[in-house]
């Protein structure tokens, strides 16, 4: 479908985010249901896209009878929902960082230097955290995995090494002699080389 203005043909087909301001501006003008509708779509699915910027400044206008508050609640609504979108999407993440770390709300809180109040805010979406919180939740739950990670060499709190590197020469002769019994009120080491016991 053509869709005649005052100096162009537009191809209704068109993506509306493509139509000229002029188009946007008789569409709510003097549109049919159908055009008001197809723009409505359009500011739903770009909330923030050039159709709603310019369906935003029209709509300013107050020329457009019922069609401008139309347009202006559709903008209202679709941004307003993109934002709870929003942050629902960081609440996801934060509770999935949360549990990766088997952490309780207040000792994640405070491994990332905020208050447990405002951690279940942003969990519950009730707020988008800004970058730079969001920046240490994700360097909380990243240094955890890797601790984790190296958490396998680690058994009654000291690091066992692989068997290849306590083998080692170098290893070994850093492990010293061991002591013996007590001879002449001295502990004398159990490996002594045959030239020392004759000494």
């Amino acid at each position: 479908m053509t869709m005649r203005f005052r100096n162009l043909d537009l191809d209704g087909t068109e993506p509306v985010d493509r139509w000229p301001a002029e188009a946007i501006e008789i569409v709510m003008d003097r549109g049919s249901l159908s055009d008001w509708r197809q723009l409505a779509e359009a500011i739903w699915r770009n909330p923030w896209g050039p159709a709603a910027r310019t369906a935003e400044t029209v709509a300013a206008w107050g020329e457009h009878y019922g069609v401008d508050e139309l347009m202006s609640s559709v903008i209202r609504h679709a941004r307003e929902n993109l934002t709870l979108a929003g942050r629902a999407e960081y609440a996801a993440q934060i509770r999935s960082w949360r549990a990766q770390c088997g952490m309780t709300l207040r000792q994640f809180a405070r491994a990332a230097g905020t208050s447990a109040s405002r951690l279940s805010d942003y969990e519950n979406a009730k707020v988008a955290p800004t970058t730079d919180v969001l920046g240490r939740l994700s360097h909380v739950a990243g240094t955890h995995a890797r601790l984790s990670g190296a958490a396998g060499l680690l058994g009654d709190g000291v690091l066992h090494l692989p068997a290849i590197i306590r083998e080692h020469p170098r290893v070994r002769s850093t492990r010293g002699p061991r002591p013996g019994p007590v001879a002449g009120g001295r502990v004398e080491p159990e490996n002594k080389s045959p030239s020392q016991a004759r000494a």
